[in-house]
């Protein structure tokens, strides 16, 4: 893994000296080293480079499709539609929804994840005034 994320050339450095997304390769390697069966993990795309989130997405599904759980929160709605199996949507503590996407789409209707999302949780964004970020 640390080949993998590219934290090899620094593994004898303080962790104090690291940046933030060095420290979340290293909080990754750290949960994942001994290839638990169950992967729960909080946001972990946030803070990592491209290559390593990319890798890391890749390493979630390869888990998953070996017959392996990998639980896990985002913020992110296009790498849950991409990668996720099923879906949960929790709003102020209270889940809201649980299935598949293609489920949710019966519910509420056709959409990106990130469009049902704001229709689960009722979001009062079409009421925003967005005016100031037109071009006119």
């Amino acid at each position: 893994l640390l080949e993998d994320f590219k934290l090899s050339h620094a593994i004898m450095d303080p962790i104090n000296t690291y940046s933030h997304g060095m420290k979340q390769k290293l909080s990754l390697i750290a949960a994942l080293s001994h290839n638990p069966k169950v992967w729960v993990l909080d946001e972990p795309i946030v803070g990592l480079d491209p290559e390593s989130a990319f890798i890391l997405k890749k390493m979630m599904r390869n888990h998953a499709n070996s017959g392996n759980t990998v639980f896990f929160s985002t913020h992110v709605m296009e790498i849950a539609e991409k990668i996720c199996d099923r879906i949960g949507i929790i709003q102020k503590g209270k889940l809201e929804f649980v299935g598949t996407v293609e489920e949710l789409r019966k519910l509420k209707g056709s959409g990106t994840l990130e469009e049902l999302f704001l229709e689960v949780t009722k979001s009062e964004i079409e009421k925003m005034d967005f005016s100031y970020l037109d071009n006119n």
